[in-house]
Formats: C-alpha cells, structure tokens, sequence
C-alpha cells in the first residue's frame, strides 16, 4: 500500500487494483480488467474507504467512475464519517454524503426511467444508516443526475478543498460549492469532518454495482510515526466491523489479540425500507508469533447465543500456572485456556465476586485485568470492573478457581477502568471519566486492591478519555540491573493523536511525552513486550481498522 507519505498523492486505487482501500466485503468486489466492482449489500450498502485520512489541509480528492444504472441506486461519495451513536451501528453516522442518483421522492416512486437527482446533506445517525433529512436545509438537491452523469460511461469526479470552501466537480463541471464555515454541511474546519476528526473518504455502491477506475487523493496525510500491521478491518470476516481491542502475551511468548467482531443491523432496502435484526457479537482471536509483525487467522472464541456475552474481552496471564483467563460480558463472565489460547474452558459467572450488591458490574476495556509481582499479595489476580459511576476490583489468591470481592469506589461518571501495579507493590486503578476533568484520576490501594487509600487527579496525564497502562521492565545501565517503566497510552486530543506517556518513578512524574500517530484513535489495549517494548493496538482511521504498533520503549527513553 503506498501509504508512506505524510503529504504529497496517494493513491488508493490504480487500473483496478485496491492498492490502499478498506473494506468492500471480498465476496463483494471483484476485478474486472482495469475496474474494480463494488457490489452492493443489503446489510448495509458495503462501503469502502481509503485507508488513510487527511488532516487539516487543503486537499484534493480524485476518482474515476461509473455508474451501470440512474434508477435510484444511492450510489454515493462518503466524507467524513464515523462510528458513534450506537453498538450496532456500522461506519456511517455522522457522515456528509453526496448521492449520485436519488429519487427526491422514493414513497412515489412509479418507474425507474423517471429523473434521479443528485443530492448532499449529512446521514442522520440518530435515524437510518445512510438516510439523508428530507427537508431542504439538510439535503440540498443540485441538478438531475443525466445532465451530469450518463449510465455505463466512466466519468471523474473532483473533490477540492480551498481553505473554507468545498467544491464538488464532475467531469470538470462544478456541481456544487458549500463553505464549510457555516456548519451547513457537518463538515467543520479546523480538522476536517467532525469536530476535532481528520476527514475519511470512501463510496457506497447502494442498490447496484458501482465500478471504479481509479481514486488518488493530494494533500496532508494523518498517520503513525512507526511501522504498524492491520490486525483488524472492517467488511470482512462476515463481520462488518471490530471494535474493543485487548492484548495478552502467553508464558509461552505468543502475542494473542481480542476484539468483539460485531455485525451491524440489518436495513433491508437501507435507503428507504427499514428493517432491524437482532444484533451480534461475538469474541474473536488472533495470534502473532513475531511480535506483532504478522496475525493469524481469526479464532471465534464466543460466539452470539451462548448463554454470556462476548463484549469487553479483558484478558490476564497467570505466570505460575500459564493459564490464561478472559473476562467478558455484563456480570462477568470467565473462561481460561491452558494451551496458549487453542482451547477455552466452558464460561464461570464472576457475578457473586462483585461487591456490595451490584451484580450487573462489567469488565474495563483493555488492561483491566493483571497479576500482582510484588509484595504479600505476590501472585494475586486482580480484575477491575465498573457500571455507571462506580468502579470495583475482584480478586483471586489461587490462580482463578475462586474470586472474592475487593475494593468499591463510587465517582461520577467513571466508567472502564484500567490498571497497573508500582514496583513498592501499590495498584493504580484509573476509570475513564465522561468530563474534561482537569487530569487522570488515579485511586490508588496499598493492599492489593482490596481498599482504595487515596484518590487524586494527575494533572501530567490530561486525558480524561479511555487510556491504559502498563508497566513494563526496562534494560538498565548494568549488566543485570533493572528499570521499570508506567506508561500510559491514550488520545491527546478529542479521539486522535495517539500519545504515549511514561513514568520511571511509579508514577510520581511523567517526564516523557511522545505522539506515536496523529490520526483519529479510540480504544486501545497495550501490552508489554521483552526487550523493553511496549505493543499497542488501537482502533484508528474512524473505527475502519484496528492497527498494532510496536515501540521500543527503551530507545524512546535514551532520546
């Protein structure tokens, strides 16, 4: 994939080849000589995107189409959109989408050589998956689609944005131009699509083929500093998207990776006809024997109609035993595998370990879960949950047979808690909060979680949103001497600029800042590696994919 500039064109795709796309389920897109031919899905309308986003920037966005029908297809461009509003909904809310032929009348509809419309205005999330607002402030209709657009023969478009300007071309001729600083559009400036969110491209085939020759893109590219692999990508598998990493490493050295592989609601029609499914989730599995460099096929670990859930996989290795523990599902939910993550064990409800008497306690997201190395509480797994403005910590003293309750500590609207022990055996328990609170909230136990002792905000972590930690061992300057670093991993701005920051004092200061990706990130799950490396995966490119990006810590620390 050419996808190594951070400014200048890259192209995504060249005679029919997808050389830097996402998405497009495989059995719905195929190469025809120099086209590559989208199919549409009922499911919900099998979008495919750039696998890059362009950041604040005037830019450039170049394709070459055709459409084989003007018969109402919805065949559409798509800018800027995001997962947001709902478990099960796919990518697509929030998006400025600009459809190429629309019936301005589909409950009228009689026959399909009536006049089709081009149209834009923002896919209402709160509503139907790709559904524009029928009034005229929020879907503007441009012309008819034949004084532009002639069924079977390949046209171009052009997408132009001139500082607060957006100008939509085809074939040279100007459709339209909206000013981005009236907010008509949902497009913001500043960085571009929403709020705060680089700007994501990508085409709807709709109801019927959508052939594309080519599609390049100028301007200034968001992406990582450091060399990454795909783990996980949307449209495929039979799933139409992933979401909520996490990341275990094996006593045995293999890298294992989780996530819930969810499929959307299902729109029959998705234009006009409205028709919903039950959702469905359910937990799968890779595995890296390099490190993270290259992923195994996917493994279902839970699948939906089991009698618990597969959502918010946290994983624990017990370094005594080698079993490692998942914890999943509202509850909670345990299985364990002793052979490296081949075989699981048969689902225990943790739902009596959690205190007082709330039973209903879910697992955090990512490093909720960990083994004590230091102090009287040596070997203790530790399990941190939450439910709505309240966190707790359960625990086990022999190795996952029983859990006990641990400590409880109710906060306005702390939710996914993350976790992290400090070389003097202390355990930071530090939730996500839903505010711009003015730092990280720590609450920190000197018991082994069983209490929490104090609670205070640090103001050196400005990240408020979902992060996590870990703590990783370092080589020192001595032959067998030993550092250990806290680092805490997060997104810096608004869900993008994936930052990294560590501690080398347990936390009492955080000397070391780093962005390690200046795109959109979400939740993330990290994981310490030998050598003084951490592993993170991160969900990126507006929940298109989930990208693991490994960093020599001890390298970061000496610069």
């Amino acid at each position: 994939m050419q996808t190594t500039e951070k400014t200048g064109r890259k192209i995504f795709i060249q005679a029919g080849q997808p050389v830097g796309l996402i998405g497009g389920d495989d059995g719905r897109m195929r190469q025809e000589g120099d086209t590559l031919v989208v199919l549409p899905d009922e499911r919900w309308g099998n979008p495919v995107y750039a696998d890059s986003c362009l950041d604040e920037c005037d830019f450039h966005i170049h394709a070459r189409l055709t459409l084989d029908q003007l018969a109402g297809s919805g065949a559409s461009v798509l800018l800027g959109g995001h997962y947001h509003y709902s478990h099960s909904r796919p990518e697509g809310n929030c998006t400025f989408r600009i459809v190429l032929d629309e019936d301005t009348a589909p409950a009228n509809k009689q026959s399909l050589d009536k006049p089709m419309y081009i149209v834009h205005g923002m896919a209402n999330p709160l509503k139907r998956h790709w559904s524009l607002e029928a009034n005229r402030s929020a879907k503007q209709v441009v012309g008819k689609s034949l004084d532009f657009i002639r069924p079977g023969e390949p046209f171009t478009i052009d997408i132009f944005r001139r500082g607060t300007e957006l100008t939509f071309e085809i074939n040279g001729r100007v459709a339209f131009s909206i000013s981005l600083s009236d907010g008509a559009s949902g497009i913001s400036p500043g960085r571009c699509g929403d709020t705060g969110w680089p700007i994501s491209v990508g085409f709807l085939p709709g109801h019927a083929p959508l052939r594309i020759h080519e599609f390049w893109a100028e301007g200034c590219f968001t992406g990582p500093a450091r060399a990454t692999s795909d783990v996980w990508y949307l449209n495929t598998g039979g799933y139409t998207h992933y979401r909520i990493p996490s990341l275990c490493m094996t006593s045995g050295g293999r890298l294992l990776a989780f996530t819930e592989a969810r499929l959307s609601r299902l729109s029959r029609g998705w234009e006009w006809e409205y028709a919903l499914v039950k959702d469905e989730v359910h937990c799968l599995m890779k595995h890296s024997d390099d490190q993270g460099r290259t992923w195994s096929e996917p493994q279902v670990v839970i699948e939906r109609g089991t009698s618990y859930e597969a959502r918010d996989p946290g994983p624990v290795l017990d370094r005594d035993t080698g079993e490692i523990f998942l914890i999943t599902g509202k509850a909670p939910w345990l299985i364990s595998s002793r052979d490296d993550g081949r075989t699981w064990s048969d689902p225990r409800s943790l739902a009596a370990a959690a205190p007082g008497k709330f039973q209903d306690f879910r697992p955090g997201v990512g490093n909720c879960a960990i083994q004590l190395r230091h102090g009287p509480q040596r070997g203790r797994l530790l399990l941190a949950l939450y439910i709505s403005n309240a966190v707790c910590l359960i625990y086990s003293d022999d190795h996952g047979r029983t859990w006990q309750p641990g400590a409880l500590s109710a906060y306005n609207r702390a939710s996914e808690p993350t976790l992290v022990e400090c070389s003097d055996g202390r355990v930071i328990l530090s939730p996500r909060l839903m505010s711009s609170a003015p730092g990280r909230l720590f609450m920190i136990s000197h018991d082994g979680g069983e209490t929490i002792a104090e609670t205070r905000f640090e103001s050196a972590i400005p990240i408020p949103g979902q992060g996590e930690l870990v703590a990783v061992d370092l080589a020192g300057a001595g032959a067998t001497e030993a550092r250990r670093a806290l680092v805490f991993c997060g997104s810096a701005e608004d869900k993008t600029r994936l930052t990294l920051i560590a501690s080398l004092d347990d936390g009492r200061t955080w000397p070391i800042k780093k962005e390690l990706d200046d795109g959109p990130c979400a939740n993330l799950a990290l994981v310490a590696l030998p050598e003084g490396q951490v592993g993170i995966l991160y969900e990126t490119d507006k929940y298109l994919r989930q990208r693991f990006m490994r960093v020599d810590l001890s390298a970061l620390l000496d610069t």
